[in-house]
Protein backbone atom coordinates (compact mmCIF):
# COMPACT_ATOMS: atom_id res chain seq x y z
CA UNK A 1 0.00 0.00 0.00
CA UNK A 2 1.06 3.36 -1.00
CA UNK A 3 2.47 5.76 1.75
CA UNK A 4 3.61 8.90 0.26
CA UNK A 5 5.12 11.12 3.03
CA UNK A 6 6.18 15.05 2.95
CA UNK A 7 10.01 13.60 4.71
CA UNK A 8 10.74 11.65 1.48
CA UNK A 9 10.40 15.38 -0.35
CA UNK A 10 8.15 17.22 -1.88
CA UNK A 11 7.77 20.41 -4.69
CA UNK A 12 8.48 23.69 -2.80
CA UNK A 13 6.69 25.85 -5.49
CA UNK A 14 4.13 29.22 -4.52
CA UNK A 15 0.57 28.52 -5.15
CA UNK A 16 0.30 31.80 -7.06
CA UNK A 17 2.68 29.95 -10.09
CA UNK A 18 0.28 26.73 -9.68
CA UNK A 19 -3.25 29.32 -10.09
CA UNK A 20 -1.90 30.54 -13.47
CA UNK A 21 -0.36 27.05 -15.12
CA UNK A 22 -3.92 26.01 -14.39
CA UNK A 23 -5.52 29.14 -15.41
CA UNK A 24 -3.44 29.26 -18.90
CA UNK A 25 -4.04 27.91 -21.99
CA UNK A 26 -1.51 25.11 -21.66
CA UNK A 27 -1.87 22.16 -24.60
CA UNK A 28 -1.64 18.26 -22.61
CA UNK A 29 1.60 17.94 -23.69
CA UNK A 30 3.28 21.19 -23.03
CA UNK A 31 1.72 20.77 -19.29
CA UNK A 32 3.49 17.33 -19.67
CA UNK A 33 7.01 19.03 -20.16
CA UNK A 34 6.33 21.47 -17.53
CA UNK A 35 5.50 19.24 -14.78
CA UNK A 36 9.12 17.32 -15.53
CA UNK A 37 10.70 20.46 -15.32
CA UNK A 38 8.97 21.28 -12.23
CA UNK A 39 9.64 17.90 -10.82
CA UNK A 40 13.58 17.84 -11.45
CA UNK A 41 14.17 21.71 -10.03
CA UNK A 42 11.83 22.65 -7.40
CA UNK A 43 11.52 18.71 -6.31
CA UNK A 44 14.79 18.55 -6.14
CA UNK A 45 15.50 21.78 -4.16
CA UNK A 46 16.93 23.30 -7.22
CA UNK A 47 16.14 26.29 -9.56
CA UNK A 48 17.38 24.85 -12.69
CA UNK A 49 16.50 21.17 -13.91
CA UNK A 50 19.24 19.33 -15.91
CA UNK A 51 17.89 16.95 -18.80
CA UNK A 52 20.75 15.78 -20.89
CA UNK A 53 18.31 14.81 -23.84
CA UNK A 54 15.02 15.28 -25.47
CA UNK A 55 14.91 11.57 -25.62
CA UNK A 56 14.04 11.86 -21.98
CA UNK A 57 10.89 13.69 -22.17
CA UNK A 58 9.37 10.44 -23.39
CA UNK A 59 9.49 9.64 -20.33
CA UNK A 60 6.08 11.94 -19.58
CA UNK A 61 4.88 10.47 -22.69
CA UNK A 62 6.09 13.48 -25.50
CA UNK A 63 8.00 12.37 -28.05
CA UNK A 64 11.28 13.66 -29.54
CA UNK A 65 10.00 15.81 -32.61
CA UNK A 66 7.06 17.06 -30.26
CA UNK A 67 9.48 17.53 -26.96
CA UNK A 68 11.64 20.17 -28.89
CA UNK A 69 8.85 22.05 -30.77
CA UNK A 70 6.94 22.41 -27.47
CA UNK A 71 10.15 23.28 -25.55
CA UNK A 72 10.73 26.19 -28.27
CA UNK A 73 7.24 27.03 -27.96
CA UNK A 74 7.11 27.79 -24.07
CA UNK A 75 10.87 29.54 -24.30
CA UNK A 76 9.06 31.83 -26.68
CA UNK A 77 6.26 32.37 -24.27
CA UNK A 78 8.89 33.29 -21.66
CA UNK A 79 7.30 30.56 -19.53
CA UNK A 80 10.59 28.48 -19.30
CA UNK A 81 14.65 29.22 -19.82
CA UNK A 82 16.81 26.90 -21.99
CA UNK A 83 20.19 27.35 -22.72
CA UNK A 84 19.69 25.38 -25.67
CA UNK A 85 21.31 22.07 -24.38
CA UNK A 86 20.43 20.79 -21.17
CA UNK A 87 19.44 23.35 -18.27
CA UNK A 88 15.57 24.10 -17.73
CA UNK A 89 14.24 26.41 -15.64
CA UNK A 90 10.63 28.17 -14.86
CA UNK A 91 10.50 31.48 -14.95
CA UNK A 92 8.49 32.91 -11.79
CA UNK A 93 7.67 35.74 -12.72
CA UNK A 94 4.46 34.95 -14.56
CA UNK A 95 3.49 38.33 -15.50
CA UNK A 96 6.12 38.00 -18.90
CA UNK A 97 4.10 35.03 -19.75
CA UNK A 98 2.46 35.19 -23.06
CA UNK A 99 -0.15 32.79 -23.13
CA UNK A 100 -3.28 33.72 -22.80
CA UNK A 101 -6.20 32.94 -20.39
CA UNK A 102 -8.80 29.54 -20.73
CA UNK A 103 -11.85 31.14 -21.32
CA UNK A 104 -13.95 29.80 -18.30
CA UNK A 105 -11.60 31.17 -16.14
CA UNK A 106 -12.90 33.36 -13.23
CA UNK A 107 -10.66 34.81 -10.69
CA UNK A 108 -13.46 35.29 -8.15
CA UNK A 109 -15.16 31.68 -8.10
CA UNK A 110 -11.11 29.94 -7.97
CA UNK A 111 -11.00 32.35 -5.00
CA UNK A 112 -14.42 31.20 -3.22
CA UNK A 113 -13.50 27.45 -3.88
CA UNK A 114 -10.15 28.13 -2.12
CA UNK A 115 -11.88 29.97 1.19
CA UNK A 116 -14.41 27.23 1.22
CA UNK A 117 -11.71 24.08 1.47
CA UNK A 118 -9.76 26.40 4.08
CA UNK A 119 -12.84 27.19 5.85
CA UNK A 120 -14.04 23.29 5.33
CA UNK A 121 -12.43 21.69 8.44
CA UNK A 122 -14.16 24.67 10.72
CA UNK A 123 -17.55 24.32 9.25
CA UNK A 124 -17.79 21.04 9.67
CA UNK A 125 -16.95 21.13 13.37
CA UNK A 126 -19.24 24.04 14.33
CA UNK A 127 -22.18 22.23 12.37
CA UNK A 128 -21.39 18.34 13.88
CA UNK A 129 -21.31 20.70 17.71
CA UNK A 130 -24.78 21.78 16.71
CA UNK A 131 -26.70 18.88 15.38
CA UNK A 132 -25.11 16.93 18.71
CA UNK A 133 -27.01 19.69 20.95
CA UNK A 134 -30.04 20.12 19.42
CA UNK A 135 -30.40 16.14 19.67
CA UNK A 136 -29.68 15.97 22.92
CA UNK A 137 -32.47 18.60 23.99
CA UNK A 138 -35.27 16.30 21.62
CA UNK A 139 -34.17 13.03 22.95
CA UNK A 140 -34.76 14.33 26.50
CA UNK A 141 -38.06 15.74 25.46
CA UNK A 142 -37.31 19.28 26.65
CA UNK A 143 -40.66 20.90 27.89
CA UNK A 144 -39.59 24.47 27.58
CA UNK A 145 -39.54 23.97 23.78
CA UNK A 146 -42.48 22.17 23.82
CA UNK A 147 -44.78 24.56 25.76
CA UNK A 148 -43.95 27.37 23.64
CA UNK A 149 -44.54 26.09 20.34
CA UNK A 150 -47.97 25.33 22.10
CA UNK A 151 -48.42 29.19 23.22
CA UNK A 152 -47.39 30.61 19.50
CA UNK A 153 -49.66 28.56 17.35
CA UNK A 154 -52.85 29.03 20.02
CA UNK A 155 -56.04 29.55 17.61
CA UNK A 156 -56.50 32.67 16.13
CA UNK A 157 -60.43 33.89 14.17
CA UNK A 158 -60.56 36.24 11.65
CA UNK A 159 -62.86 38.81 12.18
CA UNK A 160 -64.87 40.76 9.27
CA UNK A 161 -62.71 38.56 6.82
CA UNK A 162 -63.22 39.27 2.91
CA UNK A 163 -64.40 36.74 0.33
CA UNK A 164 -61.71 35.96 -2.14
CA UNK A 165 -62.50 35.62 -5.69
CA UNK A 166 -66.17 35.45 -5.38
CA UNK A 167 -65.17 32.26 -2.65
CA UNK A 168 -68.76 31.15 -0.80
CA UNK A 169 -70.01 32.72 2.06
CA UNK A 170 -72.38 32.29 4.62
CA UNK A 171 -76.18 31.90 2.48
CA UNK A 172 -74.61 31.23 -0.86
CA UNK A 173 -75.81 28.20 -2.05
CA UNK A 174 -73.59 26.14 -4.02
CA UNK A 175 -74.81 26.84 -7.37
CA UNK A 176 -73.78 30.11 -7.15
CA UNK A 177 -70.87 29.29 -6.12
CA UNK A 178 -70.08 26.93 -8.79
CA UNK A 179 -71.14 30.03 -11.64
CA UNK A 180 -68.93 31.84 -10.03
CA UNK A 181 -65.90 29.78 -10.10
CA UNK A 182 -66.85 28.61 -13.60
CA UNK A 183 -67.41 32.56 -15.24
CA UNK A 184 -64.45 33.90 -13.03
CA UNK A 185 -61.72 31.48 -13.19
CA UNK A 186 -58.98 32.50 -15.15
CA UNK A 187 -58.26 29.31 -16.45
CA UNK A 188 -61.70 28.53 -17.58
CA UNK A 189 -61.58 26.68 -20.96
CA UNK A 190 -62.55 29.18 -23.79
CA UNK A 191 -65.43 26.38 -25.23
CA UNK A 192 -67.30 27.14 -21.86
CA UNK A 193 -66.98 31.02 -22.26
CA UNK A 194 -68.33 31.43 -25.73
CA UNK A 195 -71.46 29.15 -26.23
CA UNK A 196 -72.04 28.08 -29.97
CA UNK A 197 -74.70 30.62 -32.19
CA UNK A 198 -78.10 28.51 -32.00
CA UNK A 199 -80.12 31.34 -32.99
CA UNK A 200 -81.42 32.43 -37.15
CA UNK A 201 -78.80 31.32 -39.46
CA UNK A 202 -79.05 34.17 -41.46
CA UNK A 203 -78.79 36.67 -38.51
CA UNK A 204 -76.29 38.92 -39.88
CA UNK A 205 -74.11 41.91 -37.37
CA UNK A 206 -76.26 44.49 -36.42
CA UNK A 207 -73.61 47.85 -37.43
CA UNK A 208 -76.54 50.26 -36.26
CA UNK A 209 -78.09 50.93 -33.60
CA UNK A 210 -79.84 47.96 -31.44
CA UNK A 211 -83.21 46.34 -32.67
CA UNK A 212 -85.84 44.03 -31.64
CA UNK A 213 -85.03 41.94 -34.76
CA UNK A 214 -83.92 38.33 -34.20
CA UNK A 215 -82.21 38.54 -37.83
CA UNK A 216 -79.47 41.21 -36.46
CA UNK A 217 -77.11 40.48 -33.33
CA UNK A 218 -74.65 42.82 -31.68
CA UNK A 219 -70.99 43.16 -33.03
CA UNK A 220 -70.28 42.09 -29.43
CA UNK A 221 -71.76 38.90 -29.78
CA UNK A 222 -70.77 38.09 -33.41
CA UNK A 223 -67.41 38.74 -32.54
CA UNK A 224 -67.37 36.20 -29.84
CA UNK A 225 -69.16 32.96 -31.50
CA UNK A 226 -66.49 33.92 -34.37
CA UNK A 227 -63.67 33.92 -31.66
CA UNK A 228 -65.38 30.97 -30.44
CA UNK A 229 -65.91 29.04 -33.59
CA UNK A 230 -61.89 29.46 -34.73
CA UNK A 231 -60.38 29.04 -31.31
CA UNK A 232 -62.29 25.53 -30.70
CA UNK A 233 -61.01 24.16 -34.51
CA UNK A 234 -57.79 25.56 -33.71
CA UNK A 235 -57.68 23.62 -30.50
CA UNK A 236 -55.28 26.60 -28.51
CA UNK A 237 -55.05 29.69 -27.54
CA UNK A 238 -57.26 31.70 -25.38
CA UNK A 239 -57.84 34.91 -27.55
CA UNK A 240 -57.76 35.82 -31.27
CA UNK A 241 -54.74 38.02 -32.95
CA UNK A 242 -54.93 41.77 -33.85
CA UNK A 243 -55.16 40.44 -37.27
CA UNK A 244 -57.72 38.20 -36.47
CA UNK A 245 -60.25 41.19 -34.96
CA UNK A 246 -59.10 42.66 -38.46
CA UNK A 247 -60.86 39.82 -40.10
CA UNK A 248 -63.78 40.01 -38.18
CA UNK A 249 -64.43 43.38 -38.85
CA UNK A 250 -63.92 42.68 -42.32
CA UNK A 251 -66.89 40.25 -42.00
CA UNK A 252 -69.06 42.59 -39.93
CA UNK A 253 -68.47 45.37 -42.53
CA UNK A 254 -69.80 42.77 -45.16
CA UNK A 255 -72.87 41.95 -43.31
CA UNK A 256 -72.28 38.12 -44.34
CA UNK A 257 -74.61 35.96 -41.84
CA UNK A 258 -72.89 34.81 -38.43
CA UNK A 259 -73.64 31.28 -39.55
CA UNK A 260 -71.66 31.37 -42.93
CA UNK A 261 -69.03 32.72 -40.98
CA UNK A 262 -68.91 29.08 -38.87
CA UNK A 263 -69.58 27.22 -41.70
CA UNK A 264 -66.83 28.76 -43.63
CA UNK A 265 -64.33 28.26 -40.68
CA UNK A 266 -65.74 24.62 -40.38
CA UNK A 267 -65.00 23.80 -43.84
CA UNK A 268 -61.66 25.56 -43.80
CA UNK A 269 -60.68 23.23 -41.24
CA UNK A 270 -62.30 19.63 -42.62
CA UNK A 271 -60.60 20.75 -46.12
CA UNK A 272 -57.10 21.56 -44.40
CA UNK A 273 -54.46 19.30 -45.70
CA UNK A 274 -51.20 20.07 -43.95
CA UNK A 275 -47.93 19.58 -45.78
CA UNK A 276 -45.74 18.75 -42.52
CA UNK A 277 -45.93 18.04 -39.56
CA UNK A 278 -45.46 21.47 -38.84
CA UNK A 279 -47.98 23.07 -41.30
CA UNK A 280 -51.25 24.58 -39.60
CA UNK A 281 -53.86 27.41 -39.71
CA UNK A 282 -51.98 30.13 -38.17
CA UNK A 283 -54.78 32.92 -38.81
CA UNK A 284 -57.98 33.81 -39.68
CA UNK A 285 -57.53 35.21 -42.65
CA UNK A 286 -57.04 31.87 -43.98
CA UNK A 287 -60.45 30.98 -43.58
CA UNK A 288 -61.81 34.18 -45.02
CA UNK A 289 -61.52 32.90 -48.60
CA UNK A 290 -63.38 30.00 -48.24
CA UNK A 291 -66.41 32.22 -46.22
CA UNK A 292 -66.38 34.75 -48.97
CA UNK A 293 -66.97 32.28 -50.81
CA UNK A 294 -69.37 30.51 -49.43
CA UNK A 295 -71.00 33.82 -48.90
CA UNK A 296 -71.38 34.69 -52.50
CA UNK A 297 -72.78 31.22 -53.37
CA UNK A 298 -75.39 31.29 -50.78
CA UNK A 299 -76.36 34.45 -51.69
CA UNK A 300 -76.65 33.77 -55.93
CA UNK A 301 -78.79 30.27 -54.75
CA UNK A 302 -81.08 32.55 -52.36
CA UNK A 303 -81.49 35.12 -55.81
CA UNK A 304 -82.13 31.75 -58.08
CA UNK A 305 -84.93 31.07 -55.82
CA UNK A 306 -86.74 34.13 -55.79
CA UNK A 307 -86.54 34.85 -59.76
CA UNK A 308 -87.85 30.69 -60.13
CA UNK A 309 -91.05 32.24 -57.89
CA UNK A 310 -91.64 35.40 -59.89
CA UNK A 311 -91.55 33.60 -63.20
CA UNK A 312 -94.14 31.22 -62.50
CA UNK A 313 -97.32 33.66 -60.95
CA UNK A 314 -99.62 30.93 -61.06
CA UNK A 315 -98.06 28.23 -59.58
CA UNK A 316 -98.43 27.78 -55.80
CA UNK A 317 -95.85 29.96 -54.11
CA UNK A 318 -96.50 26.69 -51.87
CA UNK A 319 -95.02 24.54 -54.14
CA UNK A 320 -92.34 26.15 -55.97
CA UNK A 321 -88.66 24.78 -55.48
CA UNK A 322 -89.87 23.16 -51.97
CA UNK A 323 -89.75 26.73 -50.56
CA UNK A 324 -92.54 27.47 -47.99
CA UNK A 325 -93.98 31.20 -48.44
CA UNK A 326 -92.69 32.84 -45.50
CA UNK A 327 -89.01 31.39 -46.85
CA UNK A 328 -89.84 33.35 -50.11
CA UNK A 329 -91.15 36.57 -48.07
CA UNK A 330 -87.97 36.14 -46.03
CA UNK A 331 -86.08 36.09 -48.80
CA UNK A 332 -87.10 38.85 -50.57
CA UNK A 333 -87.28 40.96 -47.55
CA UNK A 334 -83.08 39.65 -47.20
CA UNK A 335 -82.65 40.83 -50.81
CA UNK A 336 -84.29 44.39 -50.75
CA UNK A 337 -82.57 45.29 -47.45
CA UNK A 338 -79.28 44.28 -49.32
CA UNK A 339 -80.04 46.04 -52.26
CA UNK A 340 -81.25 49.33 -50.56
CA UNK A 341 -84.74 48.73 -51.39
Amino acid sequence: MASPQLKNGYIGIANEIWDEIISRKFTERQQKVLKLVLRLSYGCQKKEAVIPLLKHFELCGVRIQDAKKEITYLRQCKVISWDGKQIFSLNKNYDEWRVSLVKEWDRDKFSELISLNLSKSKVTKSVTQTEDKLRGSYEKCNSEVTKSVTDELRKVEVEDGSNPCESKGEGTSKDMFKDSIKVGCCLTDPDSIFEPYMGNKDSVPNTEADTDSDREVSQTEYRNQVAARYLQRRGKGLEITLNDEDAVKQFIAERIPLQTVIDGIDQSFDNFKPKNKWDQIRNLSYCATVVYSLHAKREKSDTGAIQLATSVPNAPIETVSNVTADDLKQMLANLRSKQGV
